[in-house]
């Protein structure tokens, strides 16, 4: 039988946090680095006060060679080597720190925030803590207080008495002698929380850095659901964590507006998961997660067999190619292309996947088969409509993106791989695609349908005013140019107060996306819940035929549709719809 790994060694919370604030006991990242939303903190607490099991914790009392210089929260250390590093349980171990501390820690958004946890010693409950509670004198309204006054407690006990008495008694409800003893054994027992003994599985230090990671890959692999990607992230976090750094300080940038230098865009926020599906496609042409975190673990496919020189040449390979994936200048180009196809709100995108793949199939054509990035710029937009419109990436998406690497791995040339992505669109958007598919897939409510935001960036590329406006819908989709409320709006052609009036009740009727038109705001609040046959006529009772055919023709509008019975308009439009997202197609084709 082989020796264990590991051995018990149970600790004292209280002892666990003070390890973290000293540096004693570190945090190796193995872990997504976002903690809970506070009101999973606010239950921890109160499974602790009632007693229950909160869990085991798993520490590695890691070799002296490995680099240890990762912690908790945002603050310095006295300690710079850790002696020890959480493997598991890091979730539950910085919610603990952050609020017995009262320490801020970084949030999902990379933001540093505060974690407050209020308590109602009358009542033994926990609650996030609000502005009620910082008003109300029979809440502590933040936790830490506590803990920070242990050492004098009975005076904090006392004062927390003495001004709810003083509340009480103005309210004509003076405390009772029960009561007080009730609050001061239940602030007692908060104390007691210190106390509180917490299952821990210690791995030994002779354990290698890929044991370890194979054992947090295996214990997450129960109970909350990680997945391949995550898995990856480990893996980059044991063996070069200076990658796992750049990843996520790229993706943290994205998030906060700036008008140039970082990888903020109008259009998508990527996640740690997004660049590493990127990277893995890009760099090691592998779309299933499996096997490429095999691959960064040093194992030859054809063989099975492990080889720790296949590692290091794999990481070798993934340090390069991540720097071609996170180069800011390829970033914004694609972004472009993405603008090109008529996609220029983040609202008209539909799925993560269709950009995250047609970035790769960017990164391919400029890096692996040196396209000018003006002729590339017009095939990638043509991709990603293509790839947009029909959902591409939404149905066996591993599958399909391996289907592309595979072909692609057998092309020599740039003008093969022109042909490749044109052959592809071409064998898509056939005549029937757009005649009889496509008008099928718009007959849908959903609120969110690739079809609508193909029709809408078709608009876009046809530079088509928003309905009853002079303003061209893209201007109208571009940040910030509506101030604080949105600049166009959905409009019901038939109007959703209208309906019910001939028949038409359901979400799923009044809500079909061929009832919809955008138009400025303004006009929505004008145009009234009238029969379309009367507030129509109203509306271009001053405007030319010719106006008025433009006006139709651009927005898919059947001739004489304000008099037409209701299926039979959607079934019209949809049809005008499809044949307006054709001739975006045609006119990318030009461009």
């Amino acid at each position: 039988m082989n020796s264990m790994l590991y051995q018990r060694a149970d600790y004292k919370l209280d002892a666990l946090l003070s390890d973290i604030e000293t540096g004693v006991l570190g945090l190796p990242d193995l872990q997504r680095p976002f903690v809970w939303q506070n009101i999973k903190v606010r239950d921890l607490l109160d499974s602790m006060l009632r007693g229950y099991p909160i869990g085991y914790l798993m520490l590695w009392d890691a070799p002296d060679d490995i680099n240890k210089e990762k912690q908790i929260g945002i603050e310095e250390h006295t300690i710079k080597a850790p002696r020890q590093l959480i493997i598991d349980g890091q979730q539950r171990l910085t919610s603990l720190y952050a609020v017995m501390y009262g320490k801020e820690v970084l949030d999902s958004r990379f933001q540093k925030k505060m974690i407050s946890i209020a308590f109602n010693p009358l009542k033994r409950i926990f609650e996030v803590t609000s502005a009620a509670h910082r008003r109300s004198a029979e809440w502590i309204p933040d936790v830490s207080v506590v803990f920070r006054n242990s050492g004098k407690a009975y005076t904090f006990i006392g004062s927390f008495i003495a001004k709810l008495s003083e509340y009480r008694v103005q309210n004509g409800n003076p405390l009772t002698q029960e009561e007080e003893d009730l609050i001061a054994d239940n602030i007692q027992a908060l104390l007691s929380l210190k106390d509180y003994t917490v299952p821990t599985l210690t791995i030994s230090n002779k354990t290698d850095e890929e044991a370890v990671a194979d054992i947090f890959v295996r214990v997450n692999s129960k109970g909350k659901s990680l997945n391949e990607n995550d898995f990856i992230l480990t893996l980059i976090s044991v063996h070069d964590e200076s990658v796992r750094r750049k990843i996520e300080k790229f993706c943290s940038d994205a998030l906060i507006p700036v008008a140039s230098g970082t990888s903020y865009n109008q259009l998508f926020t990527p996640k740690a998961s997004h660049i590493i599906r990127a990277v893995m496609a890009y760099g090691f042409k592998r779309a299933r997660l499996r096997y490429a975190y095999m691959v960064l673990e040093g194992k030859d496919l054809s063989t099975g067999l492990y080889d720790s020189s296949l590692r290091d040449k794999m990481f070798d390979q993934l340090r390069v190619k991540l720097d071609i994936v996170l180069n800011l200048s390829n970033w914004h180009d694609f972004m472009n292309c993405l603008i090109s196809a008529g996609y220029v709100s983040s609202k008209l995108i539909a799925a993560d996947n269709a950009i995250v793949y047609t970035y790769v199939m960017y990164l391919i054509g400029l890096c692996d088969f040196k396209l000018d990035r003006i002729e590339l710029r017009k095939l990638i937009a043509l991709w990603f409509y293509m790839s947009a419109v029909t959902m591409r990436y939404s149905i066996s998406t591993e599958s399909t993106v391996q289907s592309d690497l595979n072909d692609i791995g057998k092309l020599t040339t740039a003008d093969e791989f022109r042909s490749y992505i044109m052959q592809r669109i071409e064998e898509t958007f056939t005549d029937d695609f757009f005649a009889i598919q496509l008008p099928v897939n718009m007959e849908t409510s959903a609120a969110i349908s690739p079809s609508w935001n193909a029709y809408c960036a078709a608009q876009n590329i046809l530079g088509t005013d928003a309905m009853f406006s002079s303003v061209p819908l893209k201007i109208l989709f571009s940040p910030g140019s509506g101030g604080s409320k949105s600049s166009i709006e959905k409009h019901h052609l038939f109007p959703r107060a209208y309906l019910p009036t001939i028949g038409y009740s359901s979400q799923q009727e009044i809500n079909q996306i061929a009832n919809f038109a955008f138009i400025e705001w303004p006009r929505n609040i004008a145009i009234s819940d009238e029969a379309p046959s009367v507030y129509w006529l109203q509306i271009i009772s001053s405007m030319s035929t010719d106006v008025i055919r433009k006006l139709c023709d651009e927005n898919a509008l059947p001739e004489g549709w304000e008099s037409m019975d209701y299926p039979e308009f959607l079934d019209a439009r949809r049809h005008l719809m499809a044949d307006i997202v054709k001739r975006g197609y045609k006119a990318l084709l030009v461009l």
